[in-house]
This record gives structure tokens, sequence and C-alpha cells, in this order.
């Protein structure tokens, strides 16, 4: 796969947003926004409202729970869709059928972590495996994209497509039941668009179907669930924060929208221009920027010593 320009302005562009977080400053971003406020800077919590305990997170998870069943059943038609464009030799209706069911996949990444060895069978890549795209532990969604796009072969799918349906199965049985850590449900809220930053923008994940653009779509669809599920947690802590937040995700919806509409779909990540490519990757370093500073506002940890810049510690609430 080619990485143009764009795509090294993109690591460039993420490395230089996220290394201001919780930092300030008046230089803006290449998108026209402006950097998020250092955290001292923000009203987080009032006197007269409490800090948000592990129990507060049962009903925000739950709520995820609820939408990751909502993708799954849809997932399993496309897997299914997949299968039998699979079988029949319909290289065109394959790889269709697989862009959908990765996009859903994409979608739930929020709850990643406590999906356990499931997601490496579904999800996993080759890297750090011995072997590479050779190794059997190779499996899931991009095994079948390096069949569908990188090989052109059907017949080079059709050995991983039952499996990928069978633990599709299996986790949606699981789902009502897994465990969703409260602290790292917080994380997601921005660590999602941060990994999209490290491994859909850079060009490292996809590469053989270059769907970046759909997947960076699907992870600004799954954010916007967390955040709506956290949206009483922080509206009565910080409201300002969560104008912030809105008003960056708002804009690399309007900008994902954008390049959807001129070319009739979404495109390869390859194929977009070099300028497109900057723009998207600040947008989505500008909006995991604002909203790393949500578990700073509801995160349950207990306090934490904090060294002062003169070497003494004091003791700082989490």
């Amino acid at each position: 796969m080619r990485v143009g320009l764009g795509a090294c302005a993109a690591a460039l562009a993420s490395l230089a947003l996220l290394a201001g977080c919780g930092g300030g400053g008046a230089a803006t971003t290449s998108a026209g926004s402006p950097p998020a406020q250092p955290l001292e800077d923000l009203v987080l919590l009032s006197g007269n409202i409490p800090r948000v305990r592990p129990a507060d997170y049962v009903r925000p998870t739950a709520e995820y729970r609820r939408y990751v069943l909502t993708q799954l059943g849809p997932m399993q038609r496309e897997v299914q869709r997949l299968r039998a464009a699979v079988a029949a030799g319909d290289l065109s209706a394959a790889r269709g059928a697989w862009l959908a069911a990765d996009e859903r996949y994409e979608s739930i990444g929020a709850a990643y972590g406590a999906f356990g060895d499931l997601d490496a069978s579904i999800n996993g890549g080759s890297g750090g495996l011995r072997g590479g795209v050779d190794s059997p532990e190779f499996t899931g969604l991009h095994r079948i994209e390096l069949a569908l796009w990188g090989r052109g072969s059907t017949a080079d799918a059709a050995p991983y497509v039952g499996p990928l349906a069978a633990d599709l199965a299996k986790l949606r049985r699981s789902v009502p039941t897994v465990e969703i850590e409260p602290l790292e449900y917080a994380l997601r809220s921005h660590e999602v668009l941060e990994g999209t930053l490290d491994l859909q923008l850079s060009g490292r994940e996809s590469p053989w179907s270059g769907s970046a653009l759909r997947a960076l779509r699907a992870n600004l669809k799954g954010t916007e669930v967390v955040l709506g599920t956290l949206h009483g947690l922080i509206t009565r802590r910080s409201p300002t924060l969560l104008q912030r937040i809105e008003r960056s995700l708002a804009a690399l919806r309007a900008s994902i929208s954008e390049v959807e509409a001129a070319g009739g779909s979404l495109p390869r990540w390859d194929r977009v221009p070099d300028r497109v490519q900057t723009r998207l990757a600040g947008l989505t370093a500008g909006a995991a920027e604002q909203l790393a500073y949500v578990p700073e506002v509801i995160d349950p940890r207990p306090p934490l010593p904090r060294k002062s810049s003169i070497g003494t510690v004091e003791a700082e609430a989490r």
C-alpha cells in the first residue's frame, strides 16, 4: 500500500497534537481548531457533586453492551453474505460483504478489551506472530482481507470464513455477561480515535483493502455512542468540556461526509489527496485530544500522589 505525504503528515500531526494533550499554548491545529485548554483551566467538579464511583458506570456499560448486540446481529448476516460469495467465487461480492462486516466490527471498539481471545481471533493482525501473514494464528477479518485484496482469491479466504462466523456467534452469546471495567471504559472514550490515528490513518492496519476511512467513520460512531452513555456524568461536572468534544466530533463527521459526497462513496485511503489526509488526521487528533479529558473528569480511581515542580509530593484527587 502506498503511504504518501499525507500519511506522513498525519502521523506528525497526531504526534504533535496528542503530545500537547493537557497543555496550553497559543498555537492552533492545522484544521484551525484551538488546542485543548489545560486541565486546571477547566471547571471539573463542584463541591455539591460527588466524584464518580465505579457503580456509576453500571448503567453506561449496560447501555453499551446493548449497543454491541445491535451491531453483532447485522454483522453475522454480513459474514453470511461473505461466506456465500466466497463459496460462489464472487470476488467483488465477497469484498463488499467484508467491507460491511469490518466496518461494523470497528464500530464496537470500546469493548475490545472485554472480548479477550475472541477479539484476537476475529480482528487480530499478523504483527508479532511467528511467520507473519503465514502464521496459522493469523485468522479472522484481516486474514480474509489479505486473501481478497492482497491475493485476489476467494479460495484463499475460504478456510477462514467459517471460523469467523463461529467466533462471532460465541461473541454474541457472551456479550450480555461480559465485564467492562469502569476505568477501561472511560479510557476508551479517547483511545478508540487514538488507535485510528496510529493504526488506520498510518496505513498499518487494513493495508490491502485500504479501508481506513470506513474504519474512521465506524470508530467515530462508536465513540459517539460511548460519549452518549457518559453524557450525564460529564455534563454535571464540565458542560464546557462536553461542548468542546461535541464540536470536535461534529467537525470530523462533516469532513468525512464531505469526502464521501465528493466521490459518491468513501475511497481507499491511499487514493485520498494528501491535503485531505492531513485535514482528517488533524481533526481526528484534535477530537482525541478533547476526549482525553473525559477520564480526568469522571475517573473512579482513588487519590494519587503528585510531584510538584519543586519536588514535594502532594495528594491529588483523581
